[in-house]
């Protein structure tokens, strides 16, 4: 007989490449990053991407004010009371629908009595 020596899977072995790898990345981030510079870099950098944001954020509104264009706060608090009136016409019709299911029957409207002065217009007389 032969022999016969067992095949490498490929998947075993661009797992274990896989492993390797990410272990060397992480000691390198660990080494790199986890220095007191990295994060003093990081953290400025985060300061001025804000200061920038809040920059373009204040002039953006400035310019709108200028064009009488809603902003984005302006927007958003008139979806808010949108919704709020949405939601008390909501219960206000909730509340009709549920009144006229448990009571009586709509009262009759009242006569209309009052009549316009049927001899003036009859006769086709005027006063003079």
């Amino acid at each position: 007989m032969a022999d016969h020596q067992p095949t490498q899977n490929p998947l075993d072995l661009w797992r274990q490449y896989l492993t390797d790898s990410e272990r060397q990345w992480n000691a390198f981030f660990k080494d790199v990053l986890g220095t007191d510079a990295a994060s003093n870099v990081m953290n400025t950098w985060v300061e001025a991407s804000l200061t920038v944001q809040r920059l373009f954020a204040d002039a953006l509104e400035r310019y709108y004010s200028a064009f009488n264009i809603p902003t984005h706060g302006d927007l958003v608090a008139l979806g808010e009371r949108l919704k709020t009136i949405e939601e008390t016409l909501a219960r206000l019709e909730t509340a009709v629908l549920a009144g006229e299911a448990g009571r009586a029957p709509a009262r009759p409207k009242p006569r209309r009595t009052k009549q316009p002065p049927a001899a003036a217009r009859a006769n086709g007389a005027s006063g003079s």
